[in-house]
Order: structure tokens, then C-alpha cells, then sequence
């Protein structure tokens, strides 16, 4: 069909979409708009089609945003260098799980935790903090996590659904600790500097693991979960380091060059996958190349659901932007004339979002709606990127969205709900941690102003 064809079929097309509602009031049209992208959503259709339904007939309605307007956001979004970091990140943490030593990092968060009560399974979260390192993702995370211990948690008597639960609690740490892949797409969007998200993410990381660790260690301790076949020793962790150290070289490529400011995000990325590579060849760990048709093709399949999920993301902020419900929603939370209320406001609303929203969505649609609020607070929007990003990766053990939730149940065949409540005991220390900051955002000394 000739690009003449398409244009007449797209402008009848939308004259037959707007003659249908041309009868309908705009509000009216809007509501029932929503109500069917409501149902749709709880049907089962993938986020993607719900975000595009909407946008679509969010254009017909209001014409202001042609339907041409999908391909200049995606023009103009994609256009933008940092978010060439994002298939570089996601790379870096293929290559490391084709390359196999996934199992060294194993080995040295073994060294590290495994002396501690429910030793593998504080084992497994120091190894999801330590992948969260590489790979940016919370879902790439408790994947490999997931593979990685489920079988040696069951051999060692633990709960398959404690285990599961660990697991996924420590997937959250995926999109905290640096290098984050939402925190690149957060900097894009909203023009904010990633090297400093980056940077303001490492305390709040930190504190979120020792907070999974200290919970797994005393609900072990209770339940005598655990083998005394590891004990501590200075020795052994400097070996495993040494034996580590061609993923540990990656961490501080990645992040070394970003915070001292000699790279970019996206230059770290390419300097860090030529470290691994070059790093494992000379080792002798290589004995072909096909791990690299495997990492590039679930880079490129990762890159195929994040990109279209944020372009339309995007398309409804706009959306929103134009019926000014940033400024209803922050001005109906503000009249509450109460900085506790406000605050507690605030919130409920990020940890209702986080439930019920895949991440990328939630972050492009509800953060700019609570920042004006958030602001008023005292709150800077470097550690508003931060504190809402907290409440996103609690999104992930919490239903009904819950990805990581998700992913375990169907890595350990065990039901959704079980390994949900299970879960109960790290959502109640993330959720401390969350309000700790957002109360008192100052402690974070490494967020930039």
C-alpha cells in the first residue's frame, strides 16, 4: 500500500472514530474511555495495548494530539543519547549470566553472609544485591537469584515458600542500586541528571539490603533455618574476591567511571562489557562465542517490551498534562493543610500505584503527579526520584501486580498468594525504610540538593 493509500485509510479512519463520539459529551467519552482501559487491564491484556487503547482514543476525543503524535514522541524520546545506556546495561548483565561466572559472585556472597543464621538465604540476598549492581533490573535479578538457589534452599530443609519469598524480596534491590535501568529512563524523562540518581541510590540500596539480611537472619534464627558448614573468615572472602574479580571489574568500571565523572552512563556501559569479555578470553573461560548471539538477543527482546511501554507511557502524561490533573491531584493532596496528612497522603498513594502498576508506567504517570506536592515538602527532585523509586520496587512483592512475585511462582510452581504473604515481613522493613527517608530525606548525604 502506497504511503498516499495510508494516509487516506489513517484520516478515514480517525473521521469514523470521531463521528462515533462525536455525539458524546468529552467528559463522558473520557470516562467510559477509561472504564474500558479499567477493564481491559483487569482482564488480562497486556499493559502495553491498555496504555495504547487509551492514548489513541485519549487523541480522537481530544483532538489536540493527532494520532501522529505516537510517532513524533517516539521520534523525539528515542533521540536522546543517555538512553543508549539502557540495552548497554541490560548487555552487561547477559554477558555476565552467559558467561557463567555468576557463579563466582555466588562464591563470594557465600563468603560474606553464608556464616550468618539461614546462611543461603542471606547468601542469596548479598548475591541479588551484587547482580543489582550489574544488571539494573529487578526482574534479571530475581530470575537468576531465583535459578540459582531454589533447588540448594529446598536440599537445605528451608520453606520452598520462605525461600521464594526471600528471593523475590531481593529482586526489589534491582532498580536501587546503581546502575539502575529506571533510574536512566527517570533522568531521561524528566531531565534530570542520571550520574546524580545514580549516586543518591547507593545509601538507600544499602540500607535495604542489611534491612532484607538482618529480617532473613532473625526469621531463620526463630526457625532454625541454616547449616554451620560455613564460617567466617577473612581468608576465604579475600579469595573469593580474587576469584570474582572479573564481575567485581565490572562493577567498578560501571560505577567508578560514572561517579567520578570520566565516563558517562552509556560510556561505562560499553567500557564495562569490553572489560568482562576481554577479562573472561584472557582467563581461558571462553571456549566459543555463541554467548554473545544469546546476550544480544535477549537484550534486544528486553529492549522490544521496555521502549514501546515507555513511548506510550509517555503519551499519557502528556495526556494528563493537557486536562492539568498534575495540578488537581497536587493541589487536592495539599489542601489537606497538614504536612503529616500531606505526607501520609503521599505515601499511600506511591504504595497503592506500586501495587497495582508495572514500574515504568507508574514511574512516567504518578511521579510527576505527586512532585509538586512532594516539593512543597522540602523534598529535592533528585531524592523524590529516589524515594519514589523506593516505593516502585515494593511494588514488586506486593499484589496484585507483584512482578517478582510472579516470576518465583512460576520458577517454584508454588501459589502466587502464599509466597505474597510470606513476603509480609520484608514489605513491612521496606516500607520503614521508605518512610524514613521520605520523613527525613536529609540523612541521604550522597543526594545531590
Amino acid at each position: 500500500m502506497t504511503g498516499l493509500a495510508l494516509q487516506v485509510v489513517d484520516h478515514v479512519g480517525l473521521l469514523a472514530l470521531q463521528a462515533a463520539v462525536a455525539g458524546l459529551d468529552p467528559g463522558v467519552a473520557l470516562a467510559l474511555l477509561t472504564a474500558f482501559a479499567v477493564f481491559l487491564f483487569i482482564v488480562g491484556v497486556p499493559i502495553l495495548l491498555v496504555f495504547s487503547t487509551w492514548a489513541i482514543g485519549f487523541s480522537v476525543i481530544f483532538p489536540v494530539f493527532s494520532l501522529r503524535n505516537m510517532a513524533l514522541v517516539s521520534y523525539y524520546q528515542l533521540w536522546t543519547f543517555p538512553l543508549t545506556a539502557v540495552p548497554l546495561f541490560i548487555l552487561v548483565g547477559a554477558l555476565i549470566n552467559q558467561l557463567r561466572i555468576a557463579r563466582d559472585i555466588i562464591g563470594l556472597s557465600r563468603a560474606v553472609a553464608g556464616w550468618l543464621p539461614g546462611s543461603s538465604a542471606n547468601t542469596a540476598l548479598v548475591t541479588a544485591g551484587v547482580f543489582s549492581a550489574i544488571t539494573g533490573s529487578n526482574a534479571a535479578t530475581t530470575a537468576s537469584v531465583g535459578e540459582a538457589f531454589t533447588d540448594e534452599l529446598d536440599e537445605e530443609g528451608y520453606d520452598p515458600v520462605f525461600s521464594a519469598a526471600t528471593i523475590a524480596a531481593g529482586g526489589t534491590l534491582g532498580i536501587i542500586i546503581p546502575p539502575s535501568v529506571l533510574f536512566i529512563l527517570y533522568g531521561v524523562t524528566f531531565n534530570l541528571p542520571v550520574s546524580e540518581l545514580f549516586v543518591a541510590g547507593i545509601l538507600p540500596g544499602v540500607l535495604m539490603l542489611s534491612g532484607l539480611v538482618v529480617t532473613s537472619t532473625l526469621i531463620s534464627y526463630r526457625r532454625d533455618y541454616g547449616t554451620t558448614e560455613y564460617g567466617f573468615s577473612l581468608t576465604s572472602i579475600a579469595r573469593s574476591i580474587f576469584r570474582a574479580r572479573n564481575s567485581l571489574l565490572a562493577i567498578v568500571v560501571l560505577l567508578g567511571g560514572i561517579f567520578t565523572g570520566v565516563f558517562t552512563p552509556s560510556e561505562s556501559a560499553s567500557i564495562a562489557i569490553l572489560v568482562v569479555v576481554t577479562a573472561e578470553l584472557l582467563s581461558g573461560h571462553i571456549d566459543s562465542f555463541d554467548f554473545v548471539t544469546e546476550s544480544v538477543s535477549l537484550t534486544i527482546y528486553l529492549v522490544g517490551i521496555i521502549i514501546p511501554v515507555l513511548i506510550t507511557s509517555i503519551m499519557i502524561q502528556q495526556s494528563l498534562s493537557f486536562l492539568n490533573l498534575q495540578d488537581i491531584v497536587s493541589n487536592a493532596i495539599l489542601a489537606l493543610d497538614s504536612p503529616l496528612l500531606v505526607g501520609v497522603a503521599l505515601l499511600v498513594v506511591m504504595l497503592l500505584s506500586g501495587s497495582v502498576l508495572a514500574s515504568i508506567p507508574n514511574m512516567i504517570l504518578t511521579a510527576p503527579l505527586l512532585a509538586p506536592a512532594a516539593f512543597a515538602l522540602g523534598i529535592s527532585p533528585i531524592m523524590w526520584g529516589v524515594i519514589f523509586m523506593i516505593s516502585d520496587a515494593i511494588g514488586f512483592i506486593t499484589p496484585p501486580y507483584g512482578l517478582n512475585l510472579y516470576i518465583m511462582s512460576s520458577i517454584t510452581g508454588i501459589d502466587y498468594m502464599k509466597i505474597a504473604r510470606a513476603a509480609l515481613p520484608y514489605f513491612f522493613v521496606l516500607t520503614s525504610i521508605l518512610i524514613l527517608f521520605f520523613v527525613f530525606p536529609e540523612l541521604n548525604v550522597l543526594a545531590a540538593g
